[in-house]
């Protein structure tokens, strides 16, 4: 928030994470130590998109391309025994042409 209460701008390449503000479910599972909640740059987002792309022919939407992103920087935080589970949502078909743009 800024000095007057009001909600900040916020900026996210993906339009489905360009939102201000959290459900109170998010807010009661940050407060009980349920969730952690993390961020990746933009460039950490275009570099995952493409990396799934090519490497598994997957087109991420780039909502779910942040938590590639995410996931890329967690593993190597992790012992060998321990998994990493990344749901993937929506279609990045739709997304190719704004990365494209990014991109150039």
């Amino acid at each position: 928030m800024d000095e007057e209460g009001q909600p900040k701008k916020t900026y996210s390449i993906a339009a489905g994470l360009d939102y201000p503000g959290i459900g109170p479910e998010h807010s009661h599972l940050k407060v009980t130590e349920r969730a952690e909640y993390a961020t990746v740059t933009n460039e950490e987002v275009l570099e995952a998109f493409q990396e799934l792309s090519r490497t598994e022919g997957i087109i991420p939407a780039l909502e779910s391309a942040h938590a590639i992103a995410y996931a890329k920087k967690l593993a190597p935080t992790m012992g060998q025994d321990q998994i990493i589970i990344v749901n993937l949502s929506g279609r990045g078909d739709k997304d190719v042409e704004q990365v494209y743009q990014m991109l150039k």
